[in-house]
C-alpha cells in the first residue's frame, strides 16, 4: 500500500510541473511574436494578419481566385499562419475586382488591429491601411521571417484597381509594391511585366479575440497539491 500512494503522489507531482511548464510555454514566451501580439487584445477586439508571401508566381492571370489560392496555400504551410485557423486571401486587384473588395478590408475607421507575422502591428484601422502611412512594414513571411522584396498588387494606395495597371491587365503590365516601405510605396512602389515571379501579400478574414485564461504555474501546483492530498485521505482510509 505504501508502494502504491507513493506512486500517486509521484504521478500527481509529474503532472503537475507537466501544467506548469505547460502554463509557461504559454505565456513567458517572447513577447515579440504574433501569438502574444493577439493574446494582448481586449476580449471582443477585432483583428487580421497579413505576410508577403515567401513563393513567387507571375500576374498573366485575369482571374482574382487564381491568386486567392496561391496566397491561401502559402498561408496554409505557414509555421506561423498555417496554424491559426484563418481564411486567406490576396491583397491584389484585378480588371474585375479591387483589394477592398477582395480581401473584405474595408476603408472606413472600424476598429480592427492589423498584425503582420511577428507581431507588430501594421495599422488600426482599414483606413489606416488604405491611404496612410503605415506604422510597421508587412515585410515578413508565412513563417515569420523577414523577406524584403517586390510585390504583384494591381492596387492604387487606396485599395482600388489600377485601371492601366491591374494583375492580368491588357496592358501586360501591373502595380507593385515595396514590402519594407511603410510609405504608399508599399502598394504602389513601381510597375513591372506581367510574366515575372514576384511575391504577393496576403490578408487573413476579419477575426475576434477571445480572452482565455491561463492558469498561473503557482495555482497549477497548489491544485495538484490539493489532489495529492486527496489521495493520502483515500490511502488513509484503505489502510
Amino acid at each position: 500500500m505504501k508502494f502504491k500512494f507513493l506512486k500517486i503522489v509521484l504521478t500527481t507531482y509529474r503532472y503537475a510541473v507537466m501544467l506548469s511548464v505547460g502554463a509557461l510555454s504559454i505565456s513567458g514566451t517572447a513577447s515579440a511574436t504574433l501569438i502574444d501580439s493577439i493574446a494582448a487584445l481586449n476580449d471582443g477586439d477585432q483583428y487580421r494578419v497579413l505576410f508577403v508571401t515567401s513563393t513567387t508566381r507571375d500576374a498573366t492571370s485575369k482571374d482574382i481566385n487564381v491568386y486567392n489560392s496561391f496566397v491561401y496555400d502559402a498561408a496554409q504551410a505557414g509555421t506561423v499562419t498555417g496554424g491559426l485557423g484563418l481564411t486567406w486571401t490576396a491583397l491584389a486587384s484585378t480588371d474585375a475586382v479591387d483589394a477592398i473588395a477582395n480581401t473584405g478590408m474595408l476603408n472606413n475607421t472600424d476598429a480592427v488591429t492589423l498584425f503582420n507575422t511577428i507581431g507588430d502591428i501594421i495599422a488600426m484601422s482599414g483606413h489606416e491601411i488604405w491611404g496612410g502611412s503605415l506604422d510597421a512594414p508587412i515585410a515578413h513571411d508565412e513563417n515569420g521571417v523577414a523577406n524584403n522584396t517586390l510585390v504583384f498588387t494591381g492596387t492604387t494606395s487606396h485599395g482600388r484597381i489600377d485601371i492601366f495597371n491591374s494583375l492580368g491587365g491588357k496592358y501586360k503590365i501591373s502595380n507593385i509594391g515595396y514590402s519594407p516601405s511603410i510609405t504608399n510605396d508599399w502598394i504602389g512602389w513601381a510597375r513591372a511585366y506581367q510574366t515575372l515571379t514576384l511575391n504577393y501579400y496576403g490578408v487573413s478574414d476579419q477575426a475576434t479575440h477571445v480572452a482565455v485564461q491561463v492558469p498561473s504555474p503557482s495555482t497549477v501546483i497548489l491544485l495538484s497539491l490539493g489532489l495529492a492530498g486527496l489521495s493520502y485521505s483515500r490511502y488513509r482510509k484503505q489502510s
